[in-house]
């Protein structure tokens, strides 16, 4: 996975993720858009036969792009690690 910021703001920040889809791309923005801090957050892969999608992110005033940004990541690792162990519990016994 390799990321490039696009454009940076005080409040909006757009970033190419390269190496992922959709799939990621999804989590993100749904993730993002839970936060309280979240003005507008948002997905989109410009085309279809690069294997990579654009994020964008813009914050409320008062908040800043690199806080949120760190809770929804560490937001998103603990949920998957909540899921892992569910599934290790009752899947693989």
């Amino acid at each position: 996975m390799e990321v490039r910021v696009v454009s940076r703001s005080e409040r909006e920040l757009v970033l190419e993720v390269y190496g992922e889809d959709h799939t990621l791309g999804n989590l993100l923005a749904k993730e993002a858009i839970r936060h309280p801090g979240v003005e507008y957050a948002a997905y989109r892969v410009p085309h279809p036969l690069k294997n990579m999608f654009e994020f964008t992110i813009i914050v409320k005033p008062g908040y800043t792009v690199e806080s949120i940004l760190r809770d929804i990541v560490d937001g998103l690792k603990n949920s998957l690690a909540e899921l892992r162990r569910l599934v290790e519990e009752k899947v693989v016994e």
